[in-house]
């Protein structure tokens, strides 16, 4: 075999001599008759030789093993990588010729992208890749709802105010000079099961007898607020009064028109600074003028009814420089919804001021008297009931907690009807007592048959300071009943309803027949036109003492 110039050559002639044969190749030997072939070779050798045939003299020559094969691959790598190190080796000592490379500047100009874009479709949106939640390990717990270290927990809601918590703004909707205030919410009230009962607490009135009953009107079903306010109730001409009307207005002028002709007055309407005005005055005797008070239509569908030196300031309107003028509560009536909003769920509010000033005592009471009281009733079939009670000094207020506390049981066992002991004993047992410095605060829950039973004490009390008789409210009160049943129950306008429209003179709601003409009376007999069945007339009782 020739030899090879490079060391390297040799080094591979030797590896391949001494490896295997791989799997699958076989060596073609040349066919030389003088040399027996592989397979006679290794026939001729014996089955336990284990060697093979050399190809040079086909002598038979033992296989690789395994030590022997891992030596000469360690060998011949290792000559391999230092063969570079050789004097005239052929290394890996290769030169590279790298060609000269020119490199120019050029100059170019910057171009705007948004220029270059401006009319290229927009690109679409690209999904936004779903973000795995961080895995949690042995040493980090799992995340779990809950506030953050660093935020605050929030804040409970704070509890709901209380039913008359609130103090009533009613002696706001008044002459300053008054003491008496008085706010009802007559579109809530005139539900509930004791409604009539409110009613009667205002009937004694003279000008509830005059306009309301007078002029056919439903004092629940007419009017949404009714405001009442005088320094002396018993003197009508004092009284201030204010409404907020659910009827048109002209019918509430023919309303009143009716209530003057009833009482053989008359009204005649002007309009003074966009305001229309009238005072009803005798028909037989204009100049003269019991009553100085004027009906004053508002804006927001109220009407009042005040006296005559208070038109100029609620024609020129609020000033509050002047402080508590007639234009300033005027003013206060437009917002009759925001005062009543104050506590919403008010039926009644009762404000009375300065008590001690107006209540003239002949010897010394036998409980100590507020100066000034407020009563809020809710508008509901189950009431709660508020009383505000503010006396001169906290020495008065201690002396009227101690007497509810421990002389009033005892003065309802003694004193008290057995019939209506039990009502009243159970009013007094659900009443919580709270005082705070010179004020007492009353707090009770009745059912429907005690808010009546107080109503109508409270009617009982109202009659009796008025001086009205029992069979005097009793006759206003029949007489409202059939005009609202001749309305049919709110169907008709009280002008529909009570004006006779066949020009007749009877003055019956049309379809009613009239009565014939009778003989004259006799004596103690009925009078003209009256059935047969009706009591004799008698003349009007006399006003009952005071009390």
């Amino acid at each position: 075999m020739p030899q090879s110039a490079c060391p390297q050559s040799q080094i591979r002639l030797a590896i391949a001599a001494v490896l295997p044969v791989r799997s699958g190749a076989r060596r073609r030997w040349p066919s030389d008759p003088a040399i027996p072939g592989p397979r006679a070779a290794r026939a001729g050798a014996g089955a336990g030789s284990g060697g093979r045939v050399r190809p040079c003299d086909g002598t038979l020559a033992p296989l690789v093993t395994p030590t022997r094969r891992i030596l000469a691959a360690a060998l011949g790598s290792l000559a391999l990588h230092l063969s570079p190190l050789i004097p005239g080796g052929c290394g890996l000592d290769i030169k590279l010729e790298m060609p000269e490379i020119e490199f120019e500047v050029t100059q170019f100009e910057t171009v705007e992208l948004d220029q270059e874009l401006k009319g290229a479709p927009p690109p679409e949106a690209q999904p936004e890749p779903e973000v795995p939640p961080p895995p949690t390990g042995p040493d980090k717990p799992p995340e779990v709802d809950g506030p953050k270290p660093e935020e605050k927990p929030p804040e409970p809601p704070k509890p709901k105010p209380k039913f008359g918590e609130k103090t009533s703004r009613v002696a706001e909707l008044g002459p300053g000079s008054s003491n008496f205030f008085m706010l009802l919410s007559a579109k809530k009230v005139s539900g509930l099961p004791f409604a009539d009962a409110i009613v009667e607490i205002m009937s004694p009135l003279p000008d509830f007898d005059f306009i309301v009953t007078g002029g056919g009107f439903h004092a629940l079903k007419d009017f949404n607020y009714i405001v009442i306010a005088s320094p002396n109730l018993r003197d009508l001409t004092q009284t201030f009064l204010a409404v907020e009307y659910r009827l048109s207005q002209a019918e509430v002028q023919a309303g009143l028109e009716r209530a003057a002709a009833a009482e053989g007055q008359k009204i005649e309407w002007e309009v003074r600074d966009g305001r229309t005005m009238g005072n009803p005055r005798p028909i037989g005797n204009p100049d003269q003028d019991d009553d100085p008070r004027w009906f004053v239509f508002l804006d927001d569908d109220v009407a009042v009814y005040v006296r005559e030196e208070f038109l100029p300031a609620i024609t020129a309107g609020p000033d509050e420089s002047k402080g508590d003028t007639a234009g300033n509560f005027v003013a206060n009536l437009t917002k009759l919804k925001t005062f009543a909003a104050r506590e919403p769920r008010a039926g009644l509010q009762l404000v009375l001021k300065d008590i001690r000033s107006v209540v003239k005592l002949k010897g010394e009471p036998p409980f100590p008297i507020p100066n000034n009281l407020e009563l809020m009733a809710e508008a509901a079939s189950s009431p709660e009931l508020v009383i505000k009670s503010e006396y001169l000094d906290a020495v008065d207020a201690t002396k009227m907690e101690r007497q509810w506390s421990e002389d009033l049981p005892a003065f309802i066992d003694d004193k008290v009807p057995f019939y209506a002991r039990f009502m009243v004993r159970s009013f007094y047992d659900a009443t919580e007592v709270a005082r705070d410095d010179k004020a007492l605060n009353l707090r009770a829950d009745f059912t429907k048959d005690q808010a009546k039973f107080i109503l109508e004490q409270i009617a009982e009390q109202s009659r009796r300071m008025l001086r009205r008789t029992p069979e005097q409210l009793e006759a206003a009160r029949k007489q409202r009943e059939e005009m609202w049943a001749a309305r049919k129950n709110g169907k008709l306008t009280p002008s529909e309803a009570l004006t006779p429209k066949d020009g007749g003179k009877s003055g019956k709601p049309p379809g009613e027949p009239t009565q014939a003409p009778t003989a004259p009376p006799q004596d103690g007999g009925p009078a003209p036109g009256a059935p047969s069945d009706a009591p004799p007339i008698t003349p009007p009782p006399a006003p009952a003492p005071s009390p």
